[in-house]
């Protein structure tokens, strides 16, 4: 195994990448992104989460045949990277036709996790078309993730105006209940690659029955979040 300490690295690639000078940091600004975890040099899922880069872009009304190219780049600049353990962000430049990496020391997931009940920043984005694509609807999850630390939180529960569970600010969220867990429905909330692909093998091996429904805030049950770098874990209301 690559050790770590050569993390953070970053690297672009994609037709706009030839004129990018070694060691000049990646670009900043908001465009389709994602992120994905590397366990002994794989990245998982990595071909549901270049699609999920294509579908921002789509949504944004740009095609992005470049990127199959720029995904070649990616895997040769993985199997020489610094570490086989990670978490690679990935986001896409659309204008300067770039796919840029980042890849990071995965995140640890303190337990308790406390979750701090709050409204979603951005009201209701259950209309919005651009909302299930990561990076497209606003720079909002930062400003949420802080405002629960200052509640003494690990993350923010957002939720609709009618009091309903939208998401977290990092993850999708389920609730388990009985031998059930529900889950949100998908409009207004990140279209999660871990709820899509790893959920469904998860519930079932715990003998538990996916149902998609609206979820009031104080519905009992076991709160549990997902996301693709961290996996499902459980969280706890603040």
């Amino acid at each position: 195994m690559r050790p770590a300490a050569g993390l953070p690295a970053e690297a672009v690639f994609g037709p706009g990448g030839s004129a990018w000078l070694p060691g000049r940091p990646t670009p900043a600004g908001e465009g389709p992104r994602t992120a994905l975890p590397i366990h002994q040099g794989v990245p998982r899922h990595l071909e549901a989460h270049l699609a999920r880069l294509r579908a921002g872009a789509k949504a944004l009304g740009q095609e992005v045949p470049w990127l199959a190219g720029a995904a070649v780049e990616l895997g040769i600049w993985l199997a020489l990277g610094p570490a086989s353990e990670g978490a690679l962000r990935l986001a896409l430049h659309l204008e300067l036709r770039l796919l840029a990496a980042r890849l990071e020391v995965l995140p640890s997931t303190p337990a308790p996790y406390r979750l701090a009940p709050l409204p979603h920043p951005m009201g209701d984005l259950r209309s919005n078309p651009l909302a299930p694509h990561k990076g497209l609807s606003g720079p909002w999850r930062p400003p949420a993730m802080a405002a629960a630390h200052r509640r003494g939180a690990e993350d923010a529960l957002l939720l609709w105006p009618d009091g309903t569970l939208a998401e977290t600010a990092i993850a999708a969220v389920a609730l388990e209940r009985g031998g059930a867990l529900m889950i949100p429905p998908a409009p207004g909330r990140v279209a999660s690659v871990a709820e899509r692909l790893d959920l469904p093998a998860w519930a079932e091996a715990r003998g538990l029955a996916l149902e998609t429904r609206d979820i009031p805030l104080g519905t009992e049950g076991q709160l549990w979040c997902l996301n693709a770098l961290r996996g499902i874990w459980p969280a706890i209301l603040l």
